[in-house]
């Protein structure tokens, strides 16, 4: 996985810590766990839930006092006997933990769930789900994560509770743009944005935490998009509404998010600017220190500076050891330790890199594979069935034109599917004509030389002398020359333009032009599928190397010929060469 394809994921967990604890002040107060006694300190006896709650905030970037607090609620709820205060309780020590002990932290996530199955409550058993969720993907386990997820959707779904439903489906863009799905993920965030403007989110409490987080994962994706610029519109959205807000937490994490933005534009000294600045807010979390450690790095490998490079990447790579989180930049920092043992020629050190790597492998591709199918089977088709299960319904409740518009949706989507169906045919279609032309089998059809008596009215040594000629001209590749025309190749051959082109028709099984074009088109293919170089050439470039005037001839002459563009070709090569 490359650099800029992982970046976010340490710091979108560390995100996930931070906000947990801000989420909460959606809900109403309370809650415990029973795993250690706790005994209320006496300077917090007579304090009431109102005043531990203000407590919380005042203090919720010191995970251990906030547990105090937190701890006192909930034990204040069990001795009161208030079941909503309680799960409260339960929810805020989840989040706190999440930052100090995230085995912990599950417990009392469990607990929440086990206390609240029972009750009928807008916000329970739901939340529950959705911060258990939250740490199974701060842990790295993405499909349970996204099990959780699902569960708290049914809730939430139930109750109408829109400010759940509006984080799981964050959650869901999370997850897709750590798979990849960059523009699927865009889209889901995209219309958050638009949500929150017109919702009864605005609310909320944390209506203010809903839009930074956007802009937050906004950012994220167009720097994996490799535009950075577009990143920082988001970024610097976040910055200035932190600033206005007083909101200390979400500031540092925009200015980790320039440092990183500002990396990729190669701005080395912003970059370590934003990331010295966000430092001390970084050292709270273990994920997000090693994110530092990481881009640090990054930036010193791209300076050259070696030494540096290497002290950062080894502390990033002992964060990891100790907390075993296998986030997708663990994976940059072993391949770089591989690569570097190799040139120091350090066997066991390199040996030892290598199964790391293979290890983080098959957890990511694991992750992958059973998340990609997962999301679409259990969030997405379900989303389209409910949303055409909601225009059905609202169609129905208009008697003169819900026949016809019930017509128009099946229509639409019979032409869906027909699109579809399509795109899959033509996507197959293209696999096929490429392998085709990977494994060589794309043949032309010549006529047996033998066969020179049917070309009557040419002489048999005039006949020899052209073939002759045309072989020559085709072994050495004279044909790239854009100038030749039929009556400059048939002086060439010391012929008549006549003779050639009968010949070329009878032999090649083609006119002039096709058969020039077929050529440069051959030769053309062998070209790319042999230098790695002529690939990265823009579809111009190439074209002009193989004697074509203009991109879209070169397009036209290479699609009629193999039955696939070049970009198609190019495309699949790369991705093909990648998995070697």
């Amino acid at each position: 996985m490359k650099k800029n394809n992982v970046h976010y994921s340490s710091l979108l967990i560390h995100l996930k810590k931070i906000i947990f604890i801000l989420i909460i002040t959606y809900l109403t107060y309370g809650y415990s766990q029973k795993t250690q006694k706790f005994y209320i300190p006496d300077s917090l006896q007579k304090k009431s839930y109102s005043d531990l709650f203000e407590k919380l905030n005042i203090y919720s970037s010191d995970s251990l006092k906030s547990k105090v607090f937190a701890s006192t609620y909930l034990n204040k709820a069990k001795n009161e006997n208030d079941t909503i205060k309680i799960a409260s309780g339960y929810s805020k020590l989840a989040s706190i933990n999440s930052s100090l002990n995230i085995g912990e932290s599950i417990k009392y996530c469990d607990s929440l769930i086990q206390f609240t199955e029972k009750i009928y409550s807008p916000i329970y058993p739901g939340f529950g789900y959705l911060l258990k969720g939250q740490c199974y993907f701060i842990k790295g386990n993405y499909s349970i994560a996204l099990n959780n997820y699902l569960t708290a959707h049914k809730y939430a779904s139930e109750r109408n509770n829109l400010f759940q439903l509006f984080y799981v489906k964050n959650a869901i863009g999370e997850l897709k743009y750590f798979l990849g799905n960059y523009n699927e993920a865009k889209n889901i965030f995209k219309s958050q944005l638009k949500t929150l403007k017109t919702n009864e989110l605005k609310k909320l409490k944390s209506y203010d935490e809903l839009v930074l987080k956007v802009y937050f994962h906004l950012s994220n994706i167009y720097i994996l998009q490799k535009k950075p610029d577009s990143s920082l519109i988001y970024i610097n959205l976040g910055i200035h509404n932190s600033i206005n807000k007083n909101d200390k937490f979400n500031y540092f994490i925009f200015v980790s998010q320039a440092g990183i933005a500002t990396y990729y534009k190669k701005n080395y000294k912003a970059s370590i600017d934003s990331l010295d600045k966000a430092l001390p807010y970084d050292k709270l979390s273990t994920n997000a220190l090693l994110n530092q450690h990481y881009y640090r790095g990054l930036i010193f490998k791209d300076l050259n500076s070696d030494e540096k490079a290497f002290y950062h990447f080894k502390k990033a790579d002992s964060i990891y050891e100790a907390s075993q989180d296998v986030v997708p930049e663990v994976r940059d920092i072993q391949e770089y330790f591989v690569n570097y043992y190799k040139q120091a020629n350090d066997i066991e050190n390199q040996l030892k890199y290598i199964d790391r790597l293979l290890y983080i492998d098959s957890i990511i591709k694991r992750n992958s594979i059973h998340l990609n199918e997962a999301i679409v089977k259990k969030y997405d088709t379900p989303q389209l069935l409910s949303e055409k299960e909601k225009i059905i319904k609202s169609l129905n409740s208009k008697n003169k034109k819900s026949s016809l518009i019930i017509y128009l949706l099946s229509l639409i989507i019979l032409v869906a599917l027909s699109v579809v169906i399509w795109l899959v045919k033509k996507h197959r279609l293209y696999k096929q004509r490429f392998n085709k032309l990977i494994s060589g089998n794309l043949k032309d059809v010549n006529h047996s030389e033998k066969a020179s008596e049917k070309l009557m009215g040419i002489p048999e040594e005039t006949l020899q002398l052209i073939i002759d000629g045309l072989n020559n001209f085709e072994a050495n590749n004279l044909f790239l020359d854009n100038s030749i025309t039929l009556n400059s190749l048939s002086k060439s051959l010391n012929t008549n333009s006549n003779y050639l082109s009968k010949i070329i028709n009878f032999y090649k099984g083609k006119n002039f032009s096709t058969y020039i074009s077929d050529l440069r088109i051959d030769y053309c293919i062998e070209t790319l599928k042999e230098s790695e170089i002529c690939r990265k050439y823009s579809i111009k470039a190439i074209a002009n190397e193989v004697g074509f005037n203009n991109a879209e001839s070169f397009s036209k002459a290479f699609y009629k010929k193999t039955g696939i563009y070049p970009s198609y070709f190019i495309k699949k090569i790369e991705k093909q060469e990648s998995t070697k």
